[in-house]
């Protein structure tokens, strides 16, 4: 593994700018991807980006040895577009694949396989093929495309780096592998779900055929999109699912705003909010197709009094709304203390059984019940009132989405948390939200410097931290 590190770097460092007019690098990657059905995952690095928003060349003696790679290698390969990858299941307990792949687009076939001879790389050639074989990886230059492979115990590599290029060169068709790999992004990441499950060798091979039968319906077609970037203050993470209808139907989440949640949840200006808006229909739906009954009468058996069942409790007594915020309360002594509102939606059967619920910790907080709903809270300070709960700017759409929450930590007193070097940070965080639906989700975080880019915002600080450190070991 860590000479296919060393391959990957190279694939790095063999970089620049350039253009050619054979299929572009993302349309061989996408044509490879078509045709491999036991690619699991996929996408794309853009190094050329990334490099540049970590303001590289102004990191002490490490900017000026990266600056000088690149510049060497300036005739090679075309770090304008990005370096794409794909892992091959199955995964092994660890979640190593079974093999992965990488393409870069060269710009002239002679001067890369010139270069990787000069580091070493004792290249062979046989027709257009240009190769490279020890151990574990195998590595290629034919016309346009630079290829890296680790593959585990292969024996032909020569054969394997054939095939692929061979395939790269099929025809691309216009589909959702396609969109996703064409998808702009600092980090792309694609999962092909169906290709997941279908290569799987875990404990849901061994469900019962019925049972494998429905959840291969379920994934087939269907792959989760990943996209992060690193801007200007913040990061942002993008997910976006692309779903059969059969699994998106049986997502069980509702996509209506929680309002009910939001109005009755408290008031002030938390820290913390968290809030699940669920569907249990669908849920008990999907546990009965799934035969998990007798794991979630297990799961429920100590919440539950004796008079009742599981299936009482999703959805006639708890409604599948819940609600937490976090505040900081001022102390007569001084100094800041948590308080906490827990919000938990109620069925028509909820309010009569909600005393008989057995849920740890519930005890000691005070609580109000009501006929939807029931609030447990530790201050009546943060009480619902007319005012809903005040959320930090950025995060309006809290609620909005069914799974949602966010964290505000601008001001916070961070030596209260007593945080190692590496969380230091935190500090110049100002909030992180996130937001999930059936649809596809988002992840922000967000800088107080909302001008410099966050990527740069934590080299800096890990360039500082490390300082900080060879300081301290020599005195």
């Amino acid at each position: 593994m860590k000479s296919f590190f060393y391959c990957i770097l190279t694939l790095l460092f063999v970089t620049s700018c350039g253009k050619n007019d054979e299929k572009p690098i993302e349309d061989l990657f996408t044509s490879y991807v078509q045709s491999n059905k036991k690619i699991v995952a996929f996408g794309s690095l853009n190094v050329k980006e990334i490099l540049t928003k970590a303001d590289y060349s102004a990191i002490p003696k490490y900017g000026q040895i990266i600056g000088s790679q690149i510049a060497s290698f300036k005739n090679t390969i075309n770090l304008d577009k990005p370096l794409y990858y794909a892992l091959e299941g199955p995964l092994d307990p660890e979640g190593v694949p079974a093999a992965v792949y990488m393409f870069a687009e060269a710009k002239n076939q002679d001067s890369v396989v010139g270069k990787l001879k000069s580091l070493g790389f004792e290249m062979q050639k046989e027709g257009e093929l240009n190769f490279y074989h020890q151990g574990d990886v195998g590595m290629s230059v034919q016309k346009s495309l630079l290829l890296g492979v680790y593959k585990p115990n292969h024996k032909d590599f020569k054969g394997l780096l054939t095939e692929i290029n061979k395939q790269s060169l099929e025809e691309m068709k216009s589909d959702k592998i396609a969109e996703m790999i064409h998808t702009k992004g600092d980090l792309v990441a694609g999962i092909n779900l169906e290709s997941l499950y279908g290569t799987s060798n875990t404990d849901l091979q061994k469900l019962p055929a019925d049972k494998k039968a429905l959840i291969s319906s379920l994934v087939k077609d269907s792959y989760v999109l990943n996209t992060l970037n690193f801007n200007a203050g913040e990061l942002v993470l993008q997910s976006k699912n692309y779903f059969s209808t059969a699994l998106a139907q049986r997502i069980p989440l509702k996509q209506t705003p929680a309002t009910n949640v939001l109005k009755n949840l408290g008031s002030g200006d938390p820290r913390v909010g968290l809030l699940l808006n669920m569907d249990f229909s669908r849920l008990k739906t999907l546990i009965a197709e799934l035969g998990l009954q007798d794991e979630l009468n297990q799961t429920t058996a100590d919440i539950l009094s004796a008079d009742s069942e599981s299936g009482d409790l999703l959805g006639s007594v708890l409604n599948g709304q819940f609600g937490a915020v976090v505040f900081e309360e001022l102390m007569d002594e001084g100094g800041l203390t948590p308080s906490v509102n827990v919000l938990v939606g109620l069925g028509n059967q909820g309010k009569t059984q909600i005393q008989k619920l057995g849920m740890p910790g519930i005890g000691l907080l005070q609580k109000d019940v009501f006929d939807t709903h029931v609030l447990f809270f530790t201050s009546e300070k943060f009480k619902p009132s007319s005012e809903p709960v005040k959320v930090p700017e950025g995060c309006a759409n809290f609620g909005m989405k069914p799974i949602s929450g966010f964290v505000y930590l601008n001001g916070m007193q961070m030596q209260d948390f007593d945080a190692d070097e590496e969380y230091k940070f935190i500090e110049k965080i100002d909030y992180v939200y996130f937001e999930y639906g059936v649809d596809g989700g988002l992840l922000r975080v967000k800088a107080i410097d909302s001008k410099t880019n966050i990527l740069k915002q934590a080299v800096d600080q890990a360039l500082s931290q490390l300082s900080e450190m060879l300081i301290k070991m020599v005195i």
